[in-house]
């Protein structure tokens, strides 16, 4: 299970409306467009022994044993993850002032 950087409690701060959606929905595809987002930035940030070494990792090693390997070879991982973030909930905030 991947961990949910995008909470109802961050929505709310931001002062996102959520009271006419259906809110677990909402989270799980913002979270699910984040963790595709990181994962395209990770990718594009390995070089090709890396990648062929983490495409082999997903299909036989377990979520623990890829997170540590992501630790240790991907040093801007947690900015990476901030970025996206950044990224998405502005486009979540832009959305919400168009309507």
């Amino acid at each position: 299970m991947q961990p949910q950087y995008i909470t109802q409690s961050t929505l709310e701060t931001l002062g996102i409306d959520l009271s006419d959606q259906d809110v677990d929905a909402l989270l799980d595809d913002l979270n699910e467009t984040l963790q595709e987002r990181v994962g395209t930035e990770i990718a594009q940030s390995l070089n090709e022994d890396q990648l062929k070494e983490l495409i082999t990792l997903q299909e036989s090693a377990s979520e623990a044993e890829i997170g540590d390997w992501l630790q240790k070879n991907v040093t801007d991982m947690q900015q990476i993850i901030q970025n996206e973030i950044d990224i998405l909930i502005g486009e979540i905030v832009e959305d919400d002032e168009e309507e």
